[in-house]
């Protein structure tokens, strides 16, 4: 304690103080304690206690939820759970992941399983992989991921990217989505080739693996007169049967091997695509033009007599007229040799094809008897009957159900009198 005085310490008990002599006052007889009144403890009840505790749950939970469904949703997720599909040969997740824009008619499912070899799947044996790093763009909206992979019977690891394309919406309005890059395919070893052109001519119906194609696969831009060009969208790079069925009943059946190096189709007629029915009806029709255009030669009818029983919806005649007046000309109006008799017996065709103008061009070699009149040198008229064979081109229109034939190329103008 100290004096009130002069500030000097002073003994406990000392009456006054040792330095200046003042004395000390006494303490009152009773100091009064000051008691803090302390509440009695109260432990949490357990219902509380579950409640803090359910909150503390939820909340972590919430926190890792968040963490796990982001990074399954980032280019991390998306990335991996294609490359395990690859590594397991999940052909349903790994269509299912696969960003296939626009029509999807002749890429679907169970297309793609058939064209995807599992022999070929260059991540099938691979052993052991891990995700080593993630490349983003600048502008943060393309990614590639990166795995380092070992596979079996490889003496070192190598790498496997695969790129992500970050989408415009969010996942649950929360997380960013992202998806497969289209050219991811190419891991598979399948290419997608896009807008692939079918050339046919106009009228024809054409199908694909036995799926016809409608009109809303014609291009207006790219179809002619003469020709309808169909568009298809998306098909695997792949061998696809093309039928092709023109407006004359004739198919043309054909086996195409697709890619983006061969992105076009046109229907070509040959004799292997015709049906024996075809064949048949084609040597008629080849055997009754011949017949027909030789019994108005043997008549003496010229072109103008002729000319309207070929004519129809206005057609353009003019090659057909030229090698006519040609024939009619050599054979009618022949002074030392009279035809009197043309018989076609028969007919074998050694090619057909279509025009660029999609029109039937039929090549055949023909058999036929012969009987003409003819002045020797002494002016004697004597009688030749014969038998030769020739080969000769038509061009046919079809036109009503019926063959139009609208030229001909070679005919037979000389007759041998020996």
């Amino acid at each position: 304690m100290f004096c009130g005085e002069c500030g000097a310490k002073i003994k406990k008990d000392a009456t006054f103080c040792g330095e200046c002599g003042a004395k000390v006052p006494k303490e009152s007889s009773e100091e009064k304690e000051t008691i803090v009144e302390e509440k009695p403890y109260k432990p949490m009840s357990k219902k509380k206690k579950i409640g803090l505790l359910a909150l503390v749950i939820v909340v972590v939970i919430a926190i890792v939820g968040y963490n796990i469904l982001q990074k399954k949703f980032g280019p991390e997720g998306v990335a991996t759970a294609y490359f395990e599909a690859l590594v397991s040969n999940d052909l349903d997740k790994i269509y299912d992941s696969l960003k296939l824009d626009r029509d999807t008619t002749f890429i679907t499912k169970e297309v793609f399983k058939e064209v995807f070899d599992q022999d070929d799947n260059s991540l099938a044996d691979v052993t052991n992989y891990k995700l080593s790093d993630v490349d983003y763009s600048d502008d943060k909206l393309t990614a590639t991921v990166n795995f380092a992979v070992t596979k079996e019977d490889s003496s070192g690891e190598q790498t496997v990217s695969i790129d992500v394309v970050k989408q415009s919406g969010k996942k649950f309005l929360i997380f960013d989505e992202w998806e497969l890059a289209n050219d991811n395919i190419s891991i598979l070893g399948i290419d997608l080739v896009e807008d692939y052109q079918i050339r046919v001519p106009k009228g024809a119906k054409v199908s694909i693996e036995g799926i016809e194609l409608t009109s809303k696969y014609i291009s207006s831009d790219e179809s002619t007169d003469e020709l309808d060009v169909y568009v298809i969208p998306n098909l695997f790079a792949t061998t696809i049967e093309i039928k092709t069925v023109l407006a004359s009943g004739i198919e043309i059946n054909d086996e195409e091997s697709i890619s983006r190096y061969n992105s076009s189709y046109t229907a070509e007629l040959s004799l292997k695509a015709l049906s024996d029915d075809m064949v048949t009806k084609l040597q008629e029709q080849v055997k009754s033009d011949l017949t027909t255009m030789y019994a108005n030669i043997i008549a003496k009818k010229d072109w103008n007599a002729v000319k309207e029983s070929y004519s129809y919806n206005n057609v353009n005649l003019s090659a057909l007229q030229e090698e006519y007046v040609e024939l009619y000309e050599d054979v009618a109006e022949d002074e030392d040799k009279t035809l009197k008799a043309f018989e076609v017996t028969n007919v074998t065709l050694t090619n057909v094809k279509l025009s660029d103008d999609g029109e039937l061009v039929v090549s055949a070699k023909f058999n036929y008897n012969y009987t003409i009149d003819y002045q020797t040198y002494k002016d004697e008229t004597k009688t030749k009957e014969g038998k030769s064979s020739y080969n000769t081109t038509i061009t046919y229109d079809y036109f009503e159900n019926a063959y139009k034939i609208k030229d001909i190329y070679e005919t037979v103008t000389y007759f041998s009198t020996y």
